[in-house]
């Protein structure tokens, strides 16, 4: 298949917008990444991703509606709308990215890690197991730790999810920058002594020893679901659990019932590409 086939058309924000804008925009489509408009024209890109480690590396003293997008989006990558979904797939691993444009007759296109992980469960069925392409070594961390604590691996290991276990092992949530950004907009409308909006507070807070980031604890603030799946299931069944579900990744039980690694739907892409 064409990828030209997949593409769709995106989702935009005005290259003025603020942080508070793209995070508000995220939440409210349910989608993981913007395209960055000026008079109209595609100029960026920017994620959910991108997002999170600018907030909570950043020092600015600016809250999120002082914030520009325009400081941390990226280039716009092109494909030709007439390459294959499979050859598609090799790019983005190879580049390191979760989505590529396409432009035809004049017309933008986006397609996304999202798209090709439903192109792969309508068509590789009983092609590959859940084992074959899991991430083995993952990261986690314990529910009773702070919250600056988990954020801070969340950034040294540059991921944007983290899965949170009990005193007995046992998986109990997922943490993800999605659930720091609530945190962010339910306070961000109110102001301190000093006029900065608490945005700014709560975002440095995540990372601070004392205050916020010292008093509350990944369950406090963690997703109390985490989905799962059998390392013996076809790939195909972990797709359609992250897609019904509008998750990128799963965690993966072994035969005991005990937590032996992820898969995520850059997993998927990588077992697209090797079918190139």
């Amino acid at each position: 298949m064409q990828v030209k086939e997949l593409a769709k058309k995106p989702i935009g924000i005005l290259k003025h917008s603020t942080m508070s804008d793209v995070i508000k925009k995220l939440l409210e489509n349910h989608i993981s990444r913007l395209v960055v408009l000026d008079s109209g024209n595609p100029v960026g890109i920017i994620s959910q991703k991108d997002v999170g480690f600018f907030l909570f590396n950043d020092s600015t003293k600016y809250g999120l509606d002082k914030i520009p997008l325009s400081s941390i989006m990226n280039d716009i990558e092109y494909v030709d709308g007439s390459t294959t979904v499979e050859k598609c797939a090799k790019t983005l691993i190879d580049k390191k990215i979760s989505s590529l444009c396409v432009k035809e007759n004049s017309q933008l296109g986006i397609f996304t890690k999202t798209d090709l992980a439903t192109y792969y469960s309508k068509n590789y069925s009983k092609k590959h197991k859940v084992v074959d392409f899991m991430t083995h070594d993952y990261i986690s961390t314990h529910n009773a730790t702070p919250l600056f604590k988990v954020v801070r691996k969340m950034l040294e290991h540059r991921i944007s999810r983290i899965i949170t276990k009990s005193q007995n092992e046992q998986p109990a949530g997922i943490l993800s920058f999605k659930d720091l950004f609530r945190i962010s907009l339910e306070l961000g409308n109110e102001e301190d002594d000093e006029g900065f909006t608490l945005s700014d507070q709560i975002r440095r807070g995540f990372l601070s020893e004392k205050g916020f980031g010292s008093i509350s604890l990944a369950k406090d603030v963690m997703s109390k679901e985490i989905l799962t799946v059998k390392f013996s299931d076809d790939l195909e069944n972990a797709c359609k659990i992250m897609l019904n579900n509008n998750v990128s990744g799963l965690a993966v039980i072994d035969g005991n019932g005990g937590v032996t690694g992820m898969i995520s739907k850059t997993d998927v892409i990588r077992a697209l590409s090797s079918m190139n």
